[in-house]
């Protein structure tokens, strides 16, 4: 059985934990309430007490009897009151009040009488326990508040949709609608809706039911309830009242759509239509909406204004497309912070009715009841309006996105989270060891004499392998996400939200590293086909020649394997149909797009943390460069891959290469300096700019070094730039986006929050990001001339410790977005709402 400790953390929402009740903590205080009944306060290990507790430890036999003497010598009088059964007391001993503060906030104040009244411990655990009912309490309101005021925002959307549709059928365009599809929805009390006449409009608009259409091309609509009045929380359960509120609701909103001209639309019931005790009995429970007085009409005021909503310029086919899909996901995102504020809910109620339970058994007291009617009272436990909501929006939902199909429609709202199977176990093992198997052959193969034969090897090295290390740096990329995914989900860190994936879709870190270990057999697969193709081919050198490294007798198109893998790679990045995780392929696709087109964008977290990981992927976009020039030249069947260096187009087209992640980051900051005018984006575009002035005249450097008038300057322009570059983003890597290094924090020289328990990793991750910061200097210093390393080989080595060093930088980056969420309390992502707001 597992603990609830346990069950709570499990369900708990991250960015919501310190909002809940503290379960932790309560149990230690019931430790203490424990320890202190069972030892007394002046218990203590040294002195002759703890010398004869000890002695009486080591006799089993007379432990119980000298332990009851000597506890009984070390406690206060009023401890023998604490330890018996005083279960008809208990009502006379515990007495809860509740208070009100001048904000309004609700607060609890449990009054402890004799004998609990002496006992610190149990004195110190109820005003724990008082205080996280009145912090779930209050909690719970605010965000009860911010869904009712999202419904109605909501709602005035679904208006402002079904006028601006009318207004185009109005105009005679051929307007059918995709998304809404026309479902039949009726009842008993269809006989009794209103109808209003749409003017003869031939297409159906998106709200209207089947049944409800009449050959006058009359509908209903249905919207959000109003805000419930006080009334209301004392009768949630009289279905037949909910059902007159709504008939309502429908015709007055249906009389607002009929209402002709311009200015304040005014919602107004045609008494004939009306039963005026259904009327009376509905706007009691309405708070917004006056009771009615006899033979007067009930006039609610409404904030939507037709001549607003015509002047509204959305009137094509593809823009009203657009509104409706983004409006989707505003109800979806919407009812997802609905079912989280209801888990909220029970896992609150639970922990209360454990805790005091478990208080109960230690004491022998019976507060439970006591205690939980005060929390079954309380506004979290007895208000009902999320609950409706959510009914409300599942209803909606069905009618209008899910072709009337409610199965259908929860699978949408509740989408369930993607679960491990045993295939994924299986194909993960299987492709694990068919790489090592592979990893082993090819080592085998290279270290044939006919392999490369007379200088063959750094012919390999300089023709093909740019072409396999462009793979071989993405599936290292790919493993250190999938660590990343492991420590996230480890450490509790919400990063299917921070990353805007959608419910359900997000990759664990078991599927990653099944596309790493495939892509890794895919990879090894390949270079040992292109060996053993080059060995089949090979028939030796000319005896009559004197050997020579051009004289290597591989089949011409041995080479075109490498490129083979490149095409097959982006073939199943690109591939369109719903298998391999197509919903990540399309999320990363999307989020590319917007990468290389900024700043036309708003940039978003997942746009701007994929274009930090590309930085870290220069040498693949220079590998990319070489492989266009390699092969469309054709120099692949000379194996000249001097060709391209030498070129000079080839030259300055590598600048643009090289700094193109980088200038695509540099104008992502700029674009959210347009956006939230927040000048550390401005600071931010200039470390990019500095890594764009540091990296180009490194590529510069490593051009011209072999000339001597260009030797010098450029060293040390290299070395400048470098050194501001290197200080400047080590800053802003440990300073802004991990959080770390503040002399004030409680946690000195990191944060305040820490998710890792052990603070040494973090003093680690410094030293270890800020080593690697200085990997730069190891071309400088040509380290790979000093030890007779292939520069292509030493390039990949480099660039493979950059990868590591984006691998922690992930881990600590994504942690310091998920403290902020949590900090604010941000669960829910905030879907921009397709009409303005004046609406």
């Amino acid at each position: 059985m597992v603990r609830f400790a346990k069950e709570l953390q499990s369900q708990l929402v991250p960015e919501w934990q310190e909002a809940y009740c503290n379960y932790d903590e309560l149990k230690e205080d019931l430790r203490r309430i424990q320890h202190h009944r069972l030892l007394g306060p002046t218990y203590t290990r040294t002195g002759s007490l703890g010398l004869l507790r000890s002695l009486a430890s080591m006799k089993p036999n007379l432990s119980k009897t000298l332990t009851r003497t000597l506890t009984r010598r070390g406690r206060p009088e009023y401890m023998s009151s604490l330890s018996s059964k005083p279960g008809q007391q208990s009502k006379d001993t515990l007495l809860i009040d509740k208070k009100r503060a001048l904000d309004g906030t609700e607060i609890y104040v449990s009054e402890l009488r004799e004998p609990l009244s002496q006992s610190p411990q149990d004195r110190t655990f109820f005003a724990r326990l008082d205080a996280q009912l009145t912090k779930v309490n209050k909690f719970y309101k605010k965000k009860e508040a911010e869904n009712i005021a999202r419904a109605g925002a909501l709602e005035k959307q679904m208006l402002s949709l079904i006028h601006l549709q009318e207004t185009l059928a109005r105009q005679g365009l051929d307007y059918a609608p995709t998304d809404f599809p026309t479902v039949d929805n009726s009842d008993a009390n269809d006989a009794d809706e209103l109808h209003i006449n749409s003017k003869g409009v031939s297409d159906e608009l998106p709200l209207i039911d089947e049944d409800t259409v009449k050959s006058d091309h009359d509908y209903q609509m249905q919207t959000f309830p109003l805000t419930p009045s006080r009334r209301d929380r004392a009768q949630i359960h009289d279905d037949e009242s909910d059902n007159a509120i709504q008939d309502y609701i429908d015709q007055v909103a249906a009389k607002n759509l009929r209402s002709p001209g311009h200015g304040e639309v005014r919602f107004e019931p045609d008494s004939p239509t009306v039963n005026s005790v259904t009327l009376k009995s509905a706007m009691k429970k309405v708070s917004t909406i006056p009771e009615p007085v006899e033979d007067e009409k009930v006039v609610v005021e409404d904030v939507v204004r037709l001549d607003d909503i015509e002047n509204q310029k959305v009137y094509s086919q593809k823009e009203l497309d657009h509104a409706r899909k983004v409006l989707r996901q505003a109800f979806v995102e919407f009812y997802r912070g609905l079912s989280m504020l209801s888990n909220y809910r029970s896992l609150n109620i639970t922990a209360f009715a454990k805790i005091l339970k478990k208080y109960d058994k230690i004491t022998g007291w019976n507060f439970l009841p006591i205690y939980m009617k005060e929390v079954e009272s309380s506004h979290f436990v007895v208000s009902k309006k999320i609950h409706k909501l959510m009914s409300k929006v599942e209803d909606i939902f069905t009618k209008h996105f899910a072709e009337g199909q409610r199965k259908k429609a929860v699978a949408q709202l509740r989408p369930t989270r993607r679960q491990g199977t045993h295939r994924t176990t299986f194909f993960l093992g299987l492709f694990t060891g068919c790489s090592l198997a592979l990893l082993v052959s090819f080592f085998f193969l290279v270290e044939n004499p006919l392999s490369f034969d007379h200088g063959g090897g750094n012919e390999y090295l300089d023709t093909v392998f740019p072409v396999f290390s462009t793979l071989m740096l993405i599936t290292i990329h790919m493993y250190f996400y999938g660590f990343n995914v492991y420590a996230w989900q480890r450490t509790r860190i919400n990063y299917p939200f921070i990353f805007g994936f959608s419910p359900g879709t997000e990759l664990r870190y078991r599927e990653v590293l099944l596309l790493s270990t495939g892509f890794t057999t895919f990879l090894l697969g390949g270079m040992n086909i292109h060996i053993s193709v080059t060995l089949l081919t090979h028939k030796g050198p000319d005896p009559s020649f004197s050997p020579s490294p051009s004289q290597h007798q591989g089949s011409k198109f041995a080479d075109i394997i490498p490129l083979l893998l490149v095409l097959i790679s982006l073939g199943i990045l690109f591939f369109p149909f719903n298998t391999m995780y197509r919903s990540s392929r399309a999320f990363f696709l999307d989020c590319f797009r917007r990468l290389a087109l900024a700043p036309l964008f708003k940039v978003v977290l997942a746009d701007f943390f994929l274009g930090d990981q590309f930085t870290s992927q220069v040498l693949v976009f220079r590998n990319l460069e070489f492989i266009a020039c390699y092969y469309s030249g054709g120099f692949f069947l000379s194996k000249e891959d001097e060709a391209c260096k030498k070129n000079l187009v080839y030259q300055g087209f590598g600048y643009v290469v090289a700094l193109l992640p980088y200038w695509w980051r540099f104008l992502q900051c700029l674009r959210r300096y347009k956006d939230e005018g927040d000048t550390h984006q401005l600071e931010n575009a200039g470390k990019y700019m500095s890594a764009i002035i540091a990296v180009g005249l490194r590529q510069a450097y490593t051009n011209y070094r072999h000339l001597p008038s260009h030797e010098v300057p450029l060293r040390v322009l290299f070395i400048i730039a470098s050194i501001i570059a290197t200080i400047y983003t080590n800053y802003w890597d440990l300073c802004v986006d991990w959080g770390l290094l503040n002399s004030q924090s409680k946690n000195r020289w990191l944060r305040d929050k820490l998710i890792l328990r052990n603070k040494k990793i973090y003093f680690a991750a410094i030293a270890g990001n800020s080593f690697l910061r200085l990997a730069w200097l190891a071309t400088l210093l040509q380290v790979q001339a000093s030890y007779g390393f292939n520069q292509n080989a030493f390039d990949v080595i480099m660039a493979s410790l950059e990868i590591l060093r984006r691998g922690i930088w992930n881990f600590f980056r994504i942690e310091n977005e998920h403290l902020n969420n949590v900090g604010k309390y941000r669960a829910e992502k905030a879907v921009p709402l397709p009409f303005n707001d004046d609406m």
